[in-house]
């Protein structure tokens, strides 16, 4: 009887110091403080819920759309909160990535008890608590943690903590006609990488034969010319050329960002375009006069009936 007094006393003190402790913040599913913030390059870009092809879509997001890198997982993939989906994107879609940035948006707290802190981390003064659904102003990003003001207050909340809401703007937004400003090659990533997110940056471009310039447009293979050279890449200046003379030759399975895929129409006898594989099964190419410079899909039925090759330059 004794015993049984006894477990049930040390039961009930346990239970009181589990009280008496403070309250975790409540945290997403891998429980990291996110690092910064990018946005979208592309066109339904699939947001995954795992590292690789294989996992299931979540979301899809478009160009310009603001997502929270959560995590660095890799070269290849990062963990990302966009609009409150979970999920992973392959890098090359996202594209000014940054540590701090300041923006005005509207959001919702997602979680449950989080606080508001004087300071982007976990040690500071807590400003003030909310509950599931509240709704405040996001001034800006600092280091993974959304800059907030609500009830006069003006603190941080950790971004994953955070959806970010989307009213009145377009659910089917679109590449821009053309590129409004062109970010340089990213030297912190894999020069595969870096040549995929850069060709991106001329998406929309017009297209014009013979040419190899922004300022004129682009051919297929001048559209790969330019955005080699700009990564210290010389190729040869034509698609046939390029297939023949330049890199190794690649299995379709094998392909990563920043490889060169060449497509014939003519039955096969030679290559007639060329484009930049930027990951997903998706390429970008100075495509013809109608659309310019666009990104398309290699399982489409014309590129896969014209499919004739894959290299590696880089």
């Amino acid at each position: 009887m004794k015993t049984a007094q006894r477990i049930v006393v040390t039961t009930l003190l346990i239970a009181v110091f589990i009280l008496m402790m403070p309250m975790p913040e409540s945290a997403s599913a891998s429980g990291a403080v996110a690092w910064g913030a990018a946005n979208i390059n592309g066109s339904g870009v699939r947001v995954r819920s795992g590292p690789s092809l294989d996992h299931s879509i979540l979301a899809h997001a478009n160009t310009g759309d603001i997502v929270v890198v959560v995590e660095r997982t890799s070269s290849e993939w990062h963990k990302v909160n966009f609009h409150g989906t979970v999920g992973y994107i392959s890098v090359p879609f996202l594209e000014n990535r940054r540590e701090a940035a300041n923006f005005n948006k509207r959001g919702s707290v997602s979680g449950s008890n989080v606080n508001m802190r004087a300071r982007p981390n976990t040690t500071s003064s807590i400003l003030s608590s909310y509950i599931a659904g509240t709704e405040m102003s996001i001034i800006g990003i600092n280091n993974g943690w959304y800059k907030v003001v609500h009830g006069g207050n003006t603190g941080y909340i950790r971004s994953d903590l955070m959806t970010v809401l989307n009213r009145g703007a377009s659910a089917t937004a679109t590449i821009p006609a053309r590129a409004s400003a062109i970010s340089a090659p990213d030297s912190s990533l894999p020069r595969g990488h870096s040549i995929a997110g850069y060709a991106l940056n001329y998406v929309g471009y017009r297209y014009r034969w013979g040419s190899s310039s922004p300022a004129n447009g682009f051919d297929c293979s001048g559209l790969v010319t330019y955005v080699m050279r700009q990564h210290g890449i010389r190729v040869t200046r034509y698609s046939a050329g390029q297939f023949r003379d330049n890199g190794t030759h690649i299995n379709r399975s094998d392909l990563v960002p920043g490889d060169l895929v060449f497509f014939s129409n003519n039955g096969g006898r030679s290559v007639t375009h060329v484009g930049i594989y930027i990951g997903e099964g998706r390429f970008v190419h100075a495509s013809g006069s109608r659309v310019g410079v666009v990104v398309s899909r290699l399982d489409s039925a014309n590129y896969t009936r014209n499919w004739h090759g894959a290299k590696r330059v880089v």
